[in-house]
């Protein structure tokens, strides 16, 4: 994908020309490279941040109008303030349709995986990927097809099929993966206690004073005495 953005020369006069320039809505930039001598420039912030949100989803090459010559580039740097995030200055590098480039270009999951449908995890490693080539054959993005990958299967940087594109990075390694989902385990709840019986000698102690107390209780029987004759 290209986008167009306007740049101005300008040349540093006197102490505070960067920070006035910056106040007025101006970010300073460079453009180099090409075996051409390097520009000082600036670009509007507001028509900036537009090509910046597009940069943020699929890799951009930038055609820098300066005047009326056109200079195809890409953005190499930017420099931001930590504190507030505020844009502080912008390297531009000029390129060659003939020389290959290197370029960092985001990669996008299509399809959808039987294996999470059966409840597995998407674990996706790699978001984003160095290629090298020409820059008319640079992508956008890179799609890659999960509408076959299952449970405990990957897919590698060299499962990846795209002609006249060279990976700047190890083969092995792996974009995205399914996961199985993990089984919990239920720890077994505790038997519950058995209360231990009474001790053989002590039950027939606590019977025998029962037996007792209960004699105790008892009303006296009234004596009979014999009739006199």
């Amino acid at each position: 994908m290209k986008v167009q953005l306007r740049a101005y020369l300008y040349e540093k006069q006197k102490k505070g020309d960067i920070r006035r320039m910056r106040q007025e809505g101006k970010i300073p930039a460079i453009l180099y490279g090409h075996r051409d001598k390097s520009k000082r420039l600036y670009v509007n912030e507001k028509e900036f941040k537009k090509v910046l949100d597009s940069l943020r989803k699929e890799a951009v090459t930038i055609n820098l109008m300066i005047g009326e010559k056109k200079y195809e580039c890409l953005l190499k740097a930017i420099q931001q303030n930590p504190l507030n995030g505020k844009l502080l200055h912008i390297d531009f590098q000029h390129i060659s349709k003939k020389e290959k480039i290197k370029a960092t270009i985001p990669i996008h999951l299509v399809g959808e995986s039987p294996g999470v449908k059966k409840g597995g995890l998407l674990d996706q490693h790699l978001h984003e990927v160095i290629v090298r080539c020409l820059p008319d054959e640079m992508p956008s993005h890179i799609d890659v097809d999960i509408s076959n990958l299952d449970l405990g299967k990957t897919i590698h940087l060299r499962d990846i099929k795209s002609p006249n594109i060279d990976f700047e990075m190890s083969l092995d390694t792996t974009v995205v993966s399914i996961l199985a989902p993990r089984v919990e385990k239920v720890a077994p709840k505790p038997a519950a206690e058995v209360a231990a019986p009474a001790e053989p000698g002590k039950e027939a102690e606590e019977k025998a004073e029962k037996e007792i107390k209960e004699k105790k209780e008892e009303k006296p029987k009234e004596e009979i005495k014999p009739a006199k004759g």
